[in-house]
C-alpha cells in the first residue's frame, strides 16, 4: 500500500491539525517545527577515498551530538560530493550542538582538523518537513537515492499542494519517498525531495512518471529550475 502526504495546510483546513483526528485514514500529524539542515561537501578528488575511510572510523564522535539522517555519497548529478541531512529541534539547538563540535578536542583532533584540507567547497540549506511519512522500508532492495531540488516561480501557498498531489501520484511499489522538505534559510523559495529506489535501472522511469502524470505537469509548470542527484548512502548513514 502507498504511504500518504499530508500537507500542513490541508490538516489546519480539515481540522484536524489540533485534534490528531483521522481523516480519510492518513491524517497525521504532517509537519513539526524541527529544523532539518541538508549540508553538501566538494571533495578534493585525490582525498575521496581517504575522507571516507576516515568518516567510516570516527563519524560516531559527530552523531553523538545530534541526529543523522542520511549520509550519501554522490554518484550522478555531483562529482567528488558527499551529502548530508541533519535534524535539529530548533535553529537554538543546532546552534548548541555546533558550539559543542567547536570545543570538543577528540572531534577537532580525531576527524575534523584532518578533512579540512580535503575540502574544496562547503553549502548548506536549512528546511522545514512539508510532510509526515511513514518508516522507510529498509528490507527492501536498495537500488540508491535520488535528491530532487526544484526552484520555484510562485509562492509556497501556491506550489505546496502541487508537490504533495505529485510526490503521492509517484510513489509505488518500486520506489518511496523519504521526505518533502521546503527551504527556509540558504536557497529560498525551493522544494526538495528525498526518494528512495529499490532499482537503479528504474531511476528514469520516476521522471517519465512525473511528466507524464497530471500532477507532475501541473508542478512543473511552475518549476524555474531543477537539479536532482543520484546517491549511495554511506554504512554510518542511517538511511541505508
Amino acid at each position: 500500500m502507498l504511504r500518504k502526504l499530508v500537507s500542513s495546510n490541508f490538516l489546519k483546513q480539515s481540522g484536524c491539525w489540533r485534534q490528531g483526528l483521522p481523516v480519510a485514514g492518513i491524517c497525521t500529524e504532517a509537519t513539526d517545527s524541527k529544523v532539518y539542515e541538508l549540508r553538501t561537501y566538494s571533495l578534493v578528488p585525490q582525498k575521496v577515498g581517504e575522507f571516507i575511510k576516515l568518516s567510516n572510523e570516527k563519524f560516531h564522535l559527530r552523531t553523538q551530538h545530534s541526529i543523522l539522517l542520511g549520509y550519501w555519497t554522490a554518484e550522478l548529478g555531483g562529482l567528488n560530493q558527499v551529502v548530508h541531512l541533519w535534524e535539529y529541534g530548533s535553529l537554538s539547538e543546532r546552534a548548541g550542538v555546533r558550539a559543542k563540535l567547536g570545543g570538543d578536542p577528540e572531534w577537532q583532533a580525531e576527524y575534523f582538523q584532518k578533512i579540512l584540507p580535503w575540502l574544496q567547497h562547503q553549502d548548506n540549506i536549512t528546511l522545514s518537513r512539508m510532510a509526515n511519512v511513514s518508516e522507510l522500508d529498509m528490507t527492501k532492495p536498495l537500488g540508491g537515492y535520488e535528491l530532487w531540488q526544484l526552484d520555484m516561480t510562485c509562492l509556497p501557498g501556491q506550489w505546496s499542494p502541487l508537490v504533495m498531489q505529485a510526490v503521492n501520484a509517484l510513489e509505488n511499489s518500486e520506489r518511496q519517498v523519504c521526505g518533502v522538505y521546503k527551504s527556509e534559510l540558504g536557497d529560498m523559495n525551493s522544494i526538495v525531495v528525498i526518494w528512495r529506489h529499490n532499482n537503479i535501472d528504474q531511476v528514469a522511469q520516476l521522471k517519465l512518471d512525473l511528466f507524464n502524470s497530471k500532477e507532475g505537469v501541473e508542478l512543473w509548470s511552475h518549476v524555474k529550475s531543477s537539479k536532482s542527484k543520484f546517491l549511495a548512502p554511506t554504512q554510518f548513514s542511517n538511511w541505508k
